[in-house]
């Protein structure tokens, strides 16, 4: 994406998803020319149960490389983890929340999405 010229909009916008981030890890892919600005993300484990889980980004502009932004972060039963350092993502990369195994959190991410289409 070409560094962003002219009007565009800037929305206060929110993602949720629960249950098993083994299986399906992507919580949220930025369009094309678009630019996302991550405020947080609270994470709760739901199943009464220990998870052990990742959050890392996708690098579109750079072959797909994965950033680790958290990396074997232990959440206990019913314990809730607060991600409050900001991210910013560019068109093309994911955000993606990771388990090692089977596991039960719910997720919300609150962002501002910057559109310049």
């Amino acid at each position: 994406m070409s560094i962003p010229s002219g009007s565009g909009t800037e929305v206060l916008k929110r993602q949720t998803a629960t249950g098993d981030f083994d299986s399906n890890p992507v919580i949220l892919t930025v369009p094309t020319d678009h630019i996302f600005t991550i405020i947080s993300l609270n994470i709760v484990e739901a199943g009464s149960a220990s998870e052990i889980f990742w959050l890392t980004m996708t690098d579109a502009s750079n072959s797909n490389r994965v950033i680790d932004f958290v990396r074997s972060q232990v959440l206990t039963a019913n314990q809730t983890f607060i991600y409050s350092d900001r991210i910013i993502l560019n068109s093309g990369d994911t955000l993606k929340l990771q388990s090692g195994s089977v596991c039960n959190m719910d997720v919300y991410i609150s962002y501002i999405d910057q559109d310049w289409t």
